[in-house]
């Protein structure tokens, strides 16, 4: 079954953050700033770091999630991004068998029934296959070579804020496939329960771009059918009429 789930992070990740962009302008050491600065200066050497693009004090601050009931699809996307770190089940060691063979049916399968029922008998012919080929003694490194791209998987994946910003200016885009976008989606929505000041202004290329040219930041929290872009296009290539909409769009699976 699908899971996104955040497992780990650095809890005073947002101060961290703070400070270490703080520190690139001031003469002080850290001691002086961990001791002096307010909460409300935590958000404001946050927002300056993110709205000028100053990534790097972002990168002080970790996250590790749990995906479960992922495709190997997914998996191959998630790990092209480079800046991360990766677990994941080996079907060389666990095998997926029994109730553990869960391959994932995309929906648009799911509204067509007769593609539906196509994609459900190539799962079970293929599982069958993939168990023959056990039973006939073929280890099971060799055995996983049939098995499907729709197959489950789980990952154990962690990112620090610079390289989650990334991801997410990719991933939350409508032109990314389904699958990874609802994985992103999920991401954000478990990271903004915990340092929602650091992600506040996450979101598709197409807003971290906007906040560069505009005087008045927006955010996904913010936005509405009314929001006018000042950006003609978004980089994809949408015009500013239509990304309002685009971005509604991408966060249906």
């Amino acid at each position: 079954m699908f899971s996104v789930k955040l497992v780990s992070y650095t809890h005073n990740g947002e101060r961290v953050v703070a400070i270490a962009s703080k520190m690139s302008r001031s003469r002080k050491g850290w001691e002086y700033h961990e001791e002096n600065m307010s909460d409300e200066e935590v958000g404001t050497w946050i927002e300056d770091a993110v709205l000028h693009g100053y990534w790097s004090p972002l990168e002080h601050s970790s996250y590790t999630f749990s995906l479960e009931g992922i495709s190997r699809v997914a998996s191959h996307q998630l790990v092209r991004h480079r800046v991360a770190s990766y677990t994941q089940m080996s079907h060389r060691f666990a095998k997926p068998v029994d109730e553990y063979y869960q391959p994932i049916i995309p929906p648009s399968a799911e509204k067509r029934e007769e593609s539906e029922k196509l994609f459900e008998k190539s799962y079970d012919e293929t599982y069958k296959e993939y168990y023959s080929l056990l039973s006939q003694g073929i280890p099971e490194e060799d055995a996983r070579y049939v098995l499907p791209n729709g197959v489950n998987t789980n990952v154990v994946v962690t990112m620090n804020a610079r390289e989650l910003y990334n991801f997410f200016s990719l991933r939350l885009c409508s032109r990314a496939q389904w699958e990874i976008r609802k994985i992103a989606w999920s991401m954000l929505s478990e990271v903004k329960k915990v340092h929602p000041r650091l992600f506040r202004y996450a979101g598709p290329s197409c807003i971290i771009h906007e906040n560069f040219v505009r005087d008045n930041p927006i955010t996904l929290d913010n936005l509405n059918a009314e929001q006018e872009f000042i950006s003609q296009r978004c980089i994809e290539g949408v015009p500013r009429d239509g990304i309002v909409k685009c971005i509604s769009n991408s966060k249906h699976f």
